[in-house]
């Protein structure tokens, strides 16, 4: 293949089949497929005469086949006779050489997400790509010093301040608090007393999830600032290693459960439309904290005001986009004691970076089959599989693993999970609480999984590995009183994550009191 080669004096279009890193292949297999979609069926530019008009070596353009000209110039996004001359985007009129990104030749990586805010919002097509450039050019344009002192301001902003900002904004009426000692913590985590202090078999009868009915996505059309603010976060996504894969989601449509049983209906939604409406409004909360004000509603919170504005508007699950997806505590013996796992979150996740999870911690969706795969219990399996026992197929991030009609077959499964599959009395998962995050309106089902058995532990513990989700995994003993209450206090939790590990620790006590030495803690209900 032939690379493209350039230099500031040489023509726009070469320079820009360069930015696009593209060979001459590729670029003229670009030009095809932006002739099909335009229905410009005579298009037919040959290697040879591309790569003159590369180099700008044409005289003429009289000979040239108009169907030719408006294909390259629709791709390219300028005149054929502005692509055929010397590229001056870095030449300024103050003589420097700063290059200025031409908004119809940015190339996507989040290209499915950028579509979206442009099919449900009024901004069009070409305003989007100009949205991205100006913030991209803007974060480029900031300092080493000045982003090291932003990250660590932010850095600062722990769960407590979000949760005290949440409870300024809302009421803390209802909000999950946790006791230490004299101390009380709160989370943003709005749940009821039936919500909690649970123990629901999952996998088995009592946990009723209702397959999706497939009655179409939900009805969403961002004003002009919203779909700026979508725009805005590509934008920094486009600059940065954060993994945004637009894969299906479950979303929350109606959900009833006590301590004996859970039923749930779900229907199908897609991570663009989450993660382009409300989870916005975690980012929006930060930046209300960061400028020295708590989120109230005499502050700038316009999208809380309008997708958020109420624990009414919340528990509004058959009207609002509710997705959401569980987290579990793992709790494996050696013998006399439980060994726990905690998880810091990779910067490259999407959700809850850089904080303290109970793990697996996942999204609820679907793989293949959003009706067999609807329940919470197996999201939790799958999840196990890919972020404790190393099954990447299972991350549908590549188009190979898409490509599998059985990823969640039984002879797929690691050695780890084959084993609990064929001795299911070692172990137990049960759902302990519900409650919705009231940071972003997310759905959370917490969970416990307890492996009872030590030989598991004896075969298998040196295979746990987290995957790249996790930037560190942590372990902790049962019986460390002192560290559980340590644990517990750590300003670094999500709240989530807390609320998992509180209701998880709490019923792991109820199962095995022998086995694990809580700390002086609990909840208010």
């Amino acid at each position: 293949m032939s690379e493209v080669g350039a230099s500031p004096e040489t023509t726009l279009l070469k320079n820009l089949v360069r930015e696009r890193r593209l060979t001459v292949e590729e670029a003229l297999v670009k030009l095809h497929r932006r002739a099909e979609s335009r229905g410009e069926n005579g298009f037919a530019l040959s290697e040879r005469q591309f790569r003159r008009w590369l180099g700008g070596d044409v005289t003429s353009l009289s000979g040239a086949r108009p169907v030719n000209i408006r294909v390259v110039e629709a791709e390219f996004g300028h005149s054929i006779e502005t692509l055929l001359s010397l590229d001056i985007r870095h030449v300024t009129s103050y003589g420097t050489n700063q290059s200025v990104e031409s908004p119809e030749n940015i190339e996507l990586r989040t290209h499915e997400f950028f579509n979206w805010v442009i099919n449900h919002s009024g901004i069009c097509f070409e305003d989007g790509f100009g949205i991205i450039s100006g913030e991209k050019q803007r974060i480029l344009s900031v300092t080493p010093g000045e982003r090291a002192s932003n990250a660590f301001v932010r850095s600062r902003i722990g769960r407590a301040e979000v949760a005290s900002a949440i409870a300024d904004y809302y009421g803390g009426t209802d909000l999950y608090e946790i006791r230490v000692g004299e101390s009380l913590l709160a989370t943003s985590i709005y749940t009821k007393p039936s919500w909690i202090g649970l123990s629901v078999p999952l996998g088995g009868e009592r946990e009723k999830c209702s397959a999706p009915r497939f009655e179409g996505e939900m009805q969403t059309r961002l004003s002009d600032y919203q779909a700026e603010c979508a725009l805005k976060r590509l934008a920094s996504i486009e600059l940065s290693e954060t993994v945004l894969v637009n894969n299906p989601l479950y979303r929350l449509t109606e959900i009833n459960l006590d301590s004996s049983s859970i039923q749930a209906s779900f229907e199908c939604s897609e991570f663009a439309s989450y993660s382009m409406t409300s989870d916005l409004l975690e980012s929006e909360l930060i930046a209300s904290i960061e400028g020295g004000n708590r989120a109230s509603k005499k502050n700038n919170c316009q999208l809380r005001d309008a997708w958020l504005s109420n624990y009414e508007a919340a528990l509004s699950f058959d009207k609002r986009n509710c997705v959401g997806g569980t987290a579990g505590l793992v709790a494996i013996s050696d013998g006399n004691q439980y060994q726990l796992l905690i998880q810091e979150r990779s910067d490259r996740v999407l959700n809850a970076a850089g904080t303290l999870a109970v793990i697996p911690k996942a999204f609820h969706q679907p793989i293949t089959d959003p009706y067999s795969e609807v329940r919470i219990s197996t999201t939790l399996e799958r999840e196990m599989e890919e972020e404790l026992f190393g099954r990447p197929d299972l991350e549908q991030l590549t188009s190979d693993s898409k490509r599998q009609a059985a990823p969640l077959h039984p002879l797929n499964c690691s050695e780890p999970m084959g084993w609990l599959k064929a001795h299911p009395e070692a172990w137990q998962m049960e759902c302990t609480g519900f409650g919705i995050n009231m940071v972003s309106g997310n759905f959370e089902f917490a969970s416990l999984i307890v492996i009872h058995d030590s030989t598991w532990w004896t075969n298998y513990g040196h295979m746990l590995e987290a995957n790249w989700e996790t930037q560190r995994l942590r372990r902790y003993s049962s019986h460390d009183a002192d560290g559980l209450a340590n644990l517990v206090n750590d300003p670094g939790w999500n709240n989530e994550g807390l609320f998992a590990f509180m209701e998880g620790v709490q019923r792991l006590s109820q199962i095995s009191p022998g086995k694990i030495d809580l700390p002086r803690i609990g909840v208010n209900k």
